[in-house]
């Protein structure tokens, strides 16, 4: 069964726009694994956004060229985690491996993170992702005015409270779709892990 994307739209990227895909890239990939075909055609049609909270252009090649680690394994390029700034540091870089599957090869990690099963999944959970940054300021009118009990440090403020249940309904929204991106230590588990602790 296929996947239907919640937040994923074709216009999804359009404030910041969307990566183009190297005709030279895709010279071959007619003998690439199916999933990866498939995951080729869901980039065609929603495009790889050209920047997102967590994803941004690689600095190392265009998107669907193929990229070897040190054992040999071959994956083909998505985009790297963050924005490089210092062009000497390898940036932890976004990559299908021959299933489909959407991974995260970073080289402070003895092998890569899980991140989502397909991309189509990984789109829709960085679409997910930027709808909750764009709401996530939304509930700072819920701060009390009343002076805080200073001897309850465990007591949450009702803004606090709202953000962290407003994460996680995405988050649990996500899982429902992608079940095997939120078991324990992969990508997002560790990012909404801190969305539960309302620490970003």
């Amino acid at each position: 069964m296929g996947y239907t994307p919640r937040w994923l739209t074709a216009s999804s990227w359009e404030e910041d726009g969307i990566l183009e895909l190297d005709a030279d890239a895709l010279s071959g990939s007619d003998s690439w694994p199916e999933a990866v075909r498939e995951a080729l055609g869901t980039a065609q049609r929603y495009g790889l956004p050209r920047e997102a909270a967590m994803f941004y252009p690689s600095t190392h090649g265009a998107p669907f060229t193929v990229v070897s680690d040190p054992s040999g394994h071959r994956y083909w390029r998505l985009g790297q985690h963050d924005a490089q700034l210092n062009p000497g540091y390898h940036v932890p870089e976004y990559v299908l491996d021959s299933d489909g599957r959407v991974l995260l090869l970073d080289p402070s990690l003895p092998k890569p993170r899980f991140v989502n099963s397909s991309l189509i999944a990984f789109l829709d959970a960085l679409a997910a992702w930027d709808h909750r940054c764009e709401h996530v300021d939304d509930f700072d009118d819920l701060e009390s005015e009343e002076d805080e009990d200073e001897d309850d440090e465990d007591a949450m403020d009702p803004s606090e409270a709202a953000r962290i249940a407003f994460g996680l309904e995405i988050r649990d929204r996500l899982r429902e779709l992608d079940p095997p991106a939120f078991e324990m230590d992969t990508w997002w588990d560790r990012v909404y892990e801190e969305v539960e602790l309302d620490a970003i």
